[in-house]
């Protein structure tokens, strides 16, 4: 992966449980992203991380139609983004009621990523570390991640206080994947009283009677969550065109047993009346980089 130092803000921004903003110490680094997709960076060379390998629940969901949606905020979506600010070195966080930063200690605290490419959406995918890069790593070096590294990251330390899900690209090192997935299941086991695992209803199937339904009361995998959020902004709370609807986005997918690649996620979910689980704990699939 691409070493990058540089510093995080969360000032005027709105972080959530895996994305934060991040200044380079040299944006000409992003330039060295490795991909086909380049970084988004604003006038000060700064750019938003999406954080690999895992997934929170959403804060502000834009997708389809107008305004934003959120998956419940006191049930482990605001846990996830306060543990991560936290943990990054922030204090003194105030935010209004759009979930703003306008005012946190120290402005901006120094870290570094440690990234595999961009998205589609113009972000940087990385390992986010705190303070100086790893010993004899400079900007710009490309680092073989051990697993010991991994768990320096804070990437590591959410999945395993079990407050975001696992989600694995193509793109991450087996190796790494292995670990993360160990530490996931261990903290499904553990279901600590602010973790999602603790109302986590993803593979034990979830009511969805309509859109409030996801937005107010039921935990579920954030990636099932957007594709229900627009599903149901789109045509409404019945469920029976729900695998049509996930077929049509072609996603493709690896699962353990099989060495072809899957394509739709229809193949993961079942649905009985307007009750929708997934067949498979998230761990198990690795999706394939678009």
């Amino acid at each position: 992966m691409l070493a990058i130092k540089g510093t995080y803000r969360i000032l005027d921004s709105q972080p959530d449980g895996d994305t934060v903003h991040f200044t380079p110490q040299d944006p000409g680094f992003w330039h060295d992203v490795p991909g086909r997709n380049r970084i988004k960076r604003n006038s000060h060379g700064g750019g938003s991380i999406r954080m690999d390998a895992i997934d929170a629940l959403e804060t502000h969901y834009q997708g389809v139609g107008p305004g934003t949606v959120h998956q419940p905020l006191d049930l482990g979506a605001h846990a996830a983004r306060d543990e991560l600010v936290s943990w990054l070195g922030f204090t003194g966080v105030v935010r209004n009621a759009d979930e703003k930063v306008t005012a946190a200690t120290p402005e901006t605290v120094p870290g570094f990523v440690l990234s595999s490419g961009a998205d589609a959406y113009g972000r940087c995918i990385g390992l986010v570390g705190r303070g100086d890069l790893p010993h004899g790593t400079h900007s710009g070096d490309r680092v073989t991640v051990t697993v010991d590294l991994l768990r320096q990251t804070a990437n590591h330390h959410l999945l395993a206080r079990g407050l975001v899900y696992p989600t694995f690209y193509s793109s991450l090192p087996e190796v790494l994947r292995v670990d993360l997935a160990a530490v996931a299941r261990q903290a499904r086991a553990a279901k600590a009283p602010d973790s999602v695992w603790q109302h986590d209803l993803t593979t034990d199937g979830a009511k969805v009677d309509d859109l409030a339904s996801i937005t107010d009361q039921l935990v579920l995998l954030p990636k099932l969550f957007r594709r229900l959020a627009d599903y149901i902004r789109l045509f409404g709370p019945a469920l029976d065109s729900f695998p049509a609807y996930l077929a049509g986005e072609g996603e493709e997918f690896h699962v353990p047993e099989q060495a072809t690649a899957i394509r739709g996620l229809q193949h993961l979910i079942e649905i009985t009346g307007n009750t929708v689980r997934m067949t498979r704990p998230i761990e198990e699939i690795v999706l394939v980089e678009k």
